[in-house]
């Protein structure tokens, strides 16, 4: 059977180190086989020819931080909910994820899943967000079970075992006992040892925690202790500390958007991911459910605990938005640079997870994960390993 070949032609492309004027990228099966402008390559013979115009031309965004959606996480809807879901996510130019667990039943669905996945968004690897993590304080909501467990170096182990050198990240709370093994143990395997969930750390536990082995900050400012001019936190540690890179949820209603500008201007661009954290509500429209034991209201772009108490103003109930409205709050309501919020969802997340030499941006020899979107960031084109996953205009078809 002939491989696809396609020529991608457009005004803009960005790769997203830099943005190109007039380019053509060449596709040949499942991979970038030259990325020029339109002057310096003609089109080979045999290549199927699509030009978008001034729609822009993207690496595919990868979500390191999602744990489902359409009603439930993967740790409830294991092999069923990675499916419907990696077809919601490529309309939203989401060309890779880390399906997020906490349990050994959702390392194994996952896993069970990789090989059989054929369409949809792409799974490279597992993110693990406990179980090793402090307890969540929500108010008077009880009977949900946080999947919360002492940390084990033999229960450690099984998860290691399962997961068949797919775990990428875990996140762990750096203030338990017995955690300074754990973090070794990510290390030495190879595996992001993520701060996570830390709502009793201090600022010397966490940095204690970066000696240690820590590297990755698990969506930053939410559910961890904040910063304080006399006790900094794992905020204050997460801003300031240059070993770490950090996930943010910028879907405008977790962080405010000065929050946002002020890790950005502490950090950089190049170590922040941006991030769903979708959870079950994801992909669903406004409306009362029930999940996990509690009633959640979805409304207005928040999604909340139907029995919230007054002290409970600041916790949600998960996140819904899509990766590419995350993009576009970010250029919009933080005054981030188009190709600079692309870079934050696409080359940063592949490189905390080690495979930024074949995912993650626009070059010769890299996976065609290659997306087309308008200046509001709407996908018109999600291309997976060079095949078209999703073209609701019809611009090869």
């Amino acid at each position: 059977m002939p491989r696809n070949k396609i020529a991608l032609i457009s005004k803009s492309v960005i790769t997203p180190f830099k943005v190109l004027d007039d380019s053509v990228i060449l596709i040949d099966g499942e991979k970038i086989t030259a990325v020029e402008n339109q002057r310096n390559l003609a089109v080979p013979d045999g290549y199927k020819v699509v030009d978008v115009g001034k729609k822009v031309i993207a690496p595919g965004f990868i979500d390191i931080h999602n744990h489902g959606g359409l009603g439930k996480m993967v740790d409830e809807g294991g092999k069923s909910t990675i499916l419907s879901n990696s077809k919601r996510l490529v309309e939203t130019g989401c060309t890779a994820w880390l399906p997020t667990v906490d349990s050994l039943y959702g390392i194994r669905e996952t896993v069970s899943v990789i090989n059989e996945l054929t369409e949809g968004s792409r799974i490279i690897g597992i993110h693990m967000e406990g179980p090793f993590l402090t307890p969540k304080e929500i108010g008077n909501i009880k009977g949900i079970d946080y999947g919360v467990e002492t940390p084990s170096m033999v229960k450690f182990q099984e998860f290691v075992d399962a997961s068949e050198d797919y775990l990428k990240i875990m996140g762990v709370s750096v203030e338990l006992e017995g955690i300074d093994i754990i973090i070794k143990e990510l290390k030495k395997l190879g595996i992001v040892p993520a701060v996570a969930h830390s709502t009793k750390a201090t600022y010397e536990q966490f940095m204690h925690s970066v000696h240690t082995g820590i590297r990755h900050v698990t969506h930053t400012y939410n559910v961890m202790t904040g910063l304080h001019h006399r006790k900094p936190g794992v905020v204050g540690g997460a801003l300031t500390c240059e070993q770490v890179t950090n996930e943010i949820i910028s879907d405008g209603f977790h962080v405010s958007p000065v929050a946002m500008d002020i890790l950005l201007r502490c950090k950089g661009i190049e170590k922040v991911c941006i991030i769903t954290d979708n959870t079950s509500v994801a992909g669903l429209p406004d409306g009362e459910y029930e999940m996990a034991g509690a009633t959640i209201i979805k409304e207005g772009g928040i999604s909340r605990y139907a029995n919230s108490t007054e002290n409970m103003d600041h916790t949600m109930a998960g996140s819904e938005w899509p990766i590419n409205h995350n993009v576009k709050e970010m250029i919009e309501n933080v005054g981030v640079k188009v190709c600079d919020a692309i870079r934050m969802a696409s080359i940063n997340p592949a490189k905390v997870i080690g495979m930024d030499s074949q995912v993650g941006s626009i070059d010769e020899g890299k996976d065609a994960d290659i997306i087309v979107i308008d200046d509001d960031i709407k996908v018109y084109l999600t291309m997976i390993r060079g095949k078209i996953c999703y073209d609701p205009t019809g611009l090869v078809h």
